[in-house]
């Protein structure tokens, strides 16, 4: 017996605009809804108009018009970002799997609704979506870019959600709201509808408002002073600077590192490859190193790059954690290099380590966009993770900003010594501590005091295994449905 199809639309609201306006509109809400120039609010509704002509698709032509206006909406809104040294045309390669996957949503979404009611398609519309952001960040090289929480960075009440459950847990609270908007717009309303739209409503206010509340937590316990030292030189679009750059920058380094240490710094981050230096030069750097630890009587992250190959270009990219002894505490290699990056993969466990004021632990800049990484943090009970890091200005503040859901989902302070974009220190809850931005005048040196207290998580603990067993509960009372209606 064929299951039955239900109207695509009996609502006037739904009728107001011609799919093509609806389509426009939806296009510019996801070019503003991320990154540069963003509105995050507009995240919370740039489905809706997806989801409304999808209702109105009879026909696979339709369908596929919808896949194409996805993909040069998010086509252009990945394009914001590509700023020197990248090519625009990597925007297109990055946004095709979000733009696909997105689609792909939509389309079981719609299918949901005509075989089993709008309620339904709301439940199917959320449980993907979280799906789908939980297999991104867990499965494919794109870490959590393009989720729901990465076009809330500014919204730490939200955020504070993270501490629960992760980054899939954000993004199925956002994909509620264009899901009951769309159904509220396009189907008649009813009082199972109206009841789901108030608890939809009720449940984004008080997720705000439990975030809110936890924001007033007060952090106690010790503090350190941490600085972030950053140069301006760096593997750029000519390629690697030549050995007089080198050999300048590293004296510049190690000058700005003393001047940390003289501002009472206990522990000093340099920013990702802040120099660049061939094998058999490497133990000079790190005695260097070594040296100027046991001068200041702190704690230094040598993040350097190794030079293997040059042709084609390999790079060791790595940090050495040295205590005030000068003492190795642990080396560490990038684990997760961004695509195209000429970066050996480093392979070795996640570890913490203990020192006279807290646990620690770290990571290299793109690392801390996948989910894991800080996850396993918050489960070694570290108390501070350093992130040596280097950006482009098209990401520049969001990759800093967006480092700091590591931090709440984990329960640890955090500092990012960055260089070509802002530096920036957090607390547990994500609370900026300091910032150093790029494009002042500032003598690249960037102290702060951070609390070293870890703050136990739920979602440290148990990870994302609730938030994808709810969102196959959703999906399993859909098809369940959906077999009662034929």
């Amino acid at each position: 017996m064929k299951a039955p199809v239900l109207s695509s639309s009996s609502s006037p609201l739904a009728g107001a605009l011609s799919t093509r306006a609806w389509l426009a509109l939806g296009a510019a809400l996801v070019v503003i809804a991320a990154y540069r120039w963003g509105v995050p609010l507009a995240a919370w509704i740039a489905p809706v108009p997806f989801l409304v002509v999808m209702r109105r698709a009879e026909r696979w032509r339709t369908r596929l018009l919808v896949l194409a206006v996805l993909t040069i909406a998010t086509t252009i809104q990945v394009g914001k970002i590509m700023t020197a040294p990248l090519p625009l045309a990597l925007a297109l390669p990055f946004a095709l799997p979000a733009a696909l996957t997105g689609w792909l949503v939509l389309v079981a979404t719609e299918a949901a609704r005509r075989r089993a009611g709008e309620l339904a398609a709301v439940a199917t519309f959320v449980a993907l979506t979280g799906l789908g952001e939980w297999a991104t960040y867990t499965f494919s090289p794109l870490g959590l870019w393009g989720t729901g929480a990465s076009t809330q960075v500014d919204n730490l009440a939200l955020l504070q959600l993270a501490s629960v459950a992760g980054v899939a847990g954000i993004g199925l609270v956002v994909a509620l709201v264009p899901a009951v908007i769309a159904m509220l717009l396009a189907a008649p309303a009813t009082r199972a509808r109206l009841r789901a739209a108030a608890a939809a409503a009720a449940l984004v206010v008080a997720v705000h408002a439990g975030g809110a509340i936890r924001l007033f937590t007060h952090q106690d316990g010790p503090t350190l002073r941490v600085a972030a030292v950053v140069t301006d030189v760096g593997l750029g679009e000519r390629g690697l600077p030549d050995a007089a750059a080198l050999a300048a920058n590293e004296d510049t380094l190690f000058a700005r590192t003393r001047l940390a240490g003289e501002r009472g710094a206990e522990l000093i981050v340099w920013n990702e490859a802040a120099t660049i230096v061939v094998p058999a030069d490497e133990p000079r750097l790190i005695a260097r190193g070594q040296a100027a630890a046991r001068a200041l009587g702190a704690e230094l992250v040598l993040a350097y790059a190794v030079l293997e190959d040059d042709a084609p270009l390999r790079l060791d990219n790595k940090y050495v954690w040295l205590d005030r002894g000068g003492a190795i505490v642990e080396t560490y290699r990038k684990h997760h290099p961004v695509p195209s990056e000429p970066s050996i993969r480093g392979t070795a466990p996640l570890v913490a380590h203990d020192h006279p004021w807290g646990r620690a632990a770290g990571a290299i800049c793109y690392d801390y966009d996948f989910p894991a990484v800080a996850r396993t943090h918050g489960r070694l009970g570290a108390d501070l993770v350093v992130v040596p890091s280097s950006d482009w200005r098209g990401i520049d503040p969001f990759h800093t900003q967006i480092a700091r859901i590591g931090a709440i989902s984990g329960g640890f302070a955090l500092v990012r010594s960055v260089r070509w974009a802002t530096s920036a220190a957090f607390d547990a809850y994500g609370r900026t501590r300091a910032t150093m931005a790029v494009d002042e005048q500032n003598d690249r040196v960037m102290l702060a005091t951070v609390p070293v207290t870890h703050v136990p998580t739920l979602y440290a603990r148990l990870g994302d295994a609730p938030v994808v067993a709810l969102c196959l509960a959703l999906l399993a009372a859909v098809i369940v449905r959906a077999r009662r209606r034929r």
